[in-house]
């Protein structure tokens, strides 16, 4: 591959994630008005993963405690989570994603699937397939 290609290749990456991160701002906002888009990403790693620790939750996104308390509790508060006993360690929580919290997310998710729906309408089937399996590809070798 050739420097120019490896160029346009980076080129392309970066205007891909400048405009996921606004559409996943938007729907973070969606969600509830005032969710920072850290909290965004936990409510979406505790539907797909089911309950975790706080701690769990921090390293998966390389937060401090304080950072991942502060959102916690907004959404606890929002009704989005809960916190619940640890049943392997009665000393420690769970936070778990409540069914209000579930149903926002997947309204959410409807959206966004039916916007990327529309964005590529116009293109070749078989173009859409091998755009997924490029992305699928480059998602798995970072």
């Amino acid at each position: 591959m050739s420097e120019q290609d490896h160029d346009r290749v980076e080129r392309e990456l970066s205007l891909l994630i400048r405009q996921a991160r606004t559409l996943m701002v938007t729907n973070a906002s969606r969600v509830h008005a005032g969710l920072e888009l850290s909290a965004y990403a936990t409510l979406r790693l505790l539907d797909s993963e089911g309950p975790l620790r706080a701690s769990t939750i921090g390293e998966r996104f390389t937060l401090d405690k304080s950072t991942v308390s502060r959102q916690l509790s907004r959404l606890i508060d929002w009704g989005l989570v809960e916190r619940t006993p640890d049943p392997s360690d009665g000393r420690a929580h769970l936070v778990a994603i409540t069914p209000t919290g579930h149903e926002r997310l997947m309204g959410v998710s409807k959206e966004r699937k039916g916007e990327v729906r529309r964005l590529l309408e116009r293109w070749d089937e078989k173009d859409v397939a091998e755009f997924g399996r490029l992305l699928e590809l480059f998602n798995r070798t970072t």
